[in-house]
């Protein structure tokens, strides 16, 4: 039963007058002190569900979460509302983790954000098992199911947290989950007695159009000269994302894009003339969105299929937030089912898995029995270049040792910039005198670089001395020639975060049971989205089915439950006169090549 008490914070800080009839019993069973799941579809307001119980409780409510971006959003959103949040983000020294938790203890927070490898410092959970947090929140907690298409491992250390706070209630939230996923997220969080509710995921005001077309750039620029508002195009690769931005550009279409090779600075450019509607079109690989709160987002375009059903749904979820009608268009061709065919048939040699990770540990001196949190950023192209494999044969292998649980990918990971001296202030007397200046203030700022490199950030320095970036960049890389400094420049590229000690080579194994359980999991994943490219039944439905939900009546607004299985023939060769190719009747007209050809 939601109280006046909560229903008065919704409205102090969000200026709600009530709650969605989804979010209540969730908000009142939590508000119970119950372990409680829920399961919201995209836009559906998971973040209330926790945050308002978080205020609702006297202590701190720690939140988990998989991704930086996801929880730097969150976090300022509640910031914004003038809630005091606290997000660990960046490395931390035992006495800066002391300084942060005084501060949690004796501010007033009410929140606090942290991915789930912080559990992995031992120091972090005597901290945690001593700090007064009144609630568990983690989200995103499809992460925690091995049989989930985005499980993390990192995630299952969010059972250390159960152990050290028995008592202490948990909520766990996601937007889609199978009946498989769902067990599993109630076991591995230790919650067996928790209160699951799952609401629909039908969202009426969500129509989605499925085209097969063998010029999907031809339909796309017809497409886009009749989409109105801010929209996105989710692309599978880098290159494809930067290839139609460029393309719609060239055409009249604004755009920007977005993926894990941009640098920080161009992201956050992109994504604010997005955000602003200074700009149509956002293209961008899958992560783009996640905790994005933008509720006019008009349209979602897939221009390659998804790998899974749950991915597509998670990003044409985000479109139409405000709730009006939006549509949404996932485009194919014979290239899109022959990639997904190939991935079921691509059975990974677990032999050379295990070589890769033998080699790739000893190439970065990680001895058997050490390396736990160690973290080795890299670039994908250049590894896969050095071990002579392809790029998603790497991936593979990465994403394979993930599952393992022998350490954690990202994708994205930002390295900060590091400098050391490598000479002594009597040398910097013949120095022009701009550059002594330059060495003079970064050692009065940070000593500590006699000793050996150390981050800083080159952005605020560069500022500090009136230079631009590339500018202050060239010249600490001319010091470095002259042999004055040892400078890394801050980049952008993958990591890999090591989650448990190296393995002897005997224990490097992969029992046959655990290849089997992947193996079926990701064949189940990529089966079911091939089933849907090729569905004539209302598309709704099978979403419905695939996630274990009642069947509803058919939506009536999908393309399969629009088909045009008789087109109009005096249409067609108005449509034929007016210069449209049959490739462009059949796709504005929802019908089959073959009934035109029959007409």
């Amino acid at each position: 039963m939601i109280d006046k008490q909560t229903r008065d914070i919704l409205k102090q800080y969000w200026g709600f007058d009530d709650f969605r009839e989804h979010q209540k019993p969730i908000i009142s069973s939590i508000c119970s002190g119950a372990n409680t799941v829920g399961l919201l579809p995209t836009g559906g307001g998971k973040s209330i569900c926790y945050q308002v119980p978080g205020m609702y409780y006297p202590g701190l409510t720690i939140v988990i979460s998989p991704l930086v971006a996801l929880m730097e959003d969150q976090h300022q959103g509640l910031v914004d509302k003038g809630i005091a949040s606290y997000h660990f983000k960046g490395s931390y020294s035992p006495r800066k983790l002391d300084e942060a938790f005084r501060n949690l203890r004796y501010g007033s927070y009410k929140f606090a954000f942290f991915a789930p490898e912080r559990l992995n410092n031992k120091l972090f959970c005597e901290y945690i098992l001593h700090a007064d947090i009144s609630l568990i929140a983690v989200d995103e907690a499809h992460c925690i199911s091995q049989w989930g298409f985005d499980f993390r491992p990192s995630y299952l250390n969010v059972q250390l947290l159960r152990e050290l706070l028995p008592d202490t209630p948990v909520i766990a939230l996601t937007a889609s989950a199978t009946e498989r996923v769902k067990k599993d997220v109630l076991v591995q969080l230790h919650i067996a007695d928790a209160n699951v509710f799952e609401g629909s995921i039908r969202r009426s005001n969500l129509s989605i159009q499925k085209r097969f077309s063998p010029n999907k750039q031809r339909q796309l620029l017809r497409l886009m000269g009749r989409l109105t508002g801010t929209g996105i195009i989710y692309a599978k690769t880098r290159r494809n994302c930067e290839m139609l931005s460029n393309l719609l550009n060239a055409q009249g279409f604004s755009s920007c894009f977005y993926h894990a090779g941009v640098d920080d600075d161009t992201k956050k450019e992109h994504q604010r003339l997005w955000q602003s509607n200074s700009v149509k079109t956002m293209v961008a690989t899958t992560a783009f969105g996640m905790g994005i709160d933008k509720g006019d987002v008009n349209w979602v375009i897939h221009w390659d299929a998804p790998d899974t059903v749950e991915g597509f749904y998670q990003e044409i979820g985000r479109a139409g937030r405000d709730g009006a009608q939006v549509h949404t268009y996932l485009l194919f061709h014979q290239y899109d089912l022959e990639r997904l065919r190939r991935q079921l048939t691509e059975q990974p040699d677990i032999k050379k898995v295990e070589a890769f990770y033998r080699q790739w540990c000893s190439k970065n001196q990680i001895a058997v029995g050490a390396g736990e949190g160690h973290k080795v950023a890299f670039s994908l192209p250049e590894l896969a270049r050095q071990y002579e494999l392809a790029i998603p044969t790497i991936l593979q292998f990465i994403k394979l040792l993930q599952q393992r649980g022998l350490w954690q990918f990202h994708e994205s990971d930002k390295a900060v910039g590091t400098l050391s001296f490598t000479s002594s202030v009597d040398q910097w007397d013949l120095l022009k005198v701009e550059d002594r200046e330059l060495l003079t203030t970064l050692l009065r700022l940070y000593p500590s670089m006699l000793d050996g490199p150390r981050s800083f950030d080159e952005r605020r320095f560069a500022a500090m001395v009136h230079q631009t970036l590339p500018d202050f960049r060239k010249t600490l890389g001319a010091l470095q020639d002259r042999g004055l400094v040892e400078y890394e420049p801050e980049r952008s590229g993958c990591a890999l975060t090591l989650t448990q000690p190296r393995p002897e080579n005997k224990h490097l194994t992969f029992p046959p049971s655990f290849v089997d359980s992947w193996i079926t999991s990701k064949s189940d994943r990529i089966n079911a989205m091939i089933q849907l490219l090729q569905a004539d039944s209302c598309l709704v439905q099978f979403v419905e089915t695939y996630f274990g939900q009642p069947k509803l009546e058919p939506c009536g607004s999908c393309s399969s439950c629009q088909f045009n299985h008789y087109p109009d023939q005096d249409k067609v060769n108005e449509m034929l006169d007016s210069g449209l190719a049959l490739d462009d009747i059949w796709f504005d007209l929802n019908c089959s090549p073959d009934e035109l050809r029959n007409a």
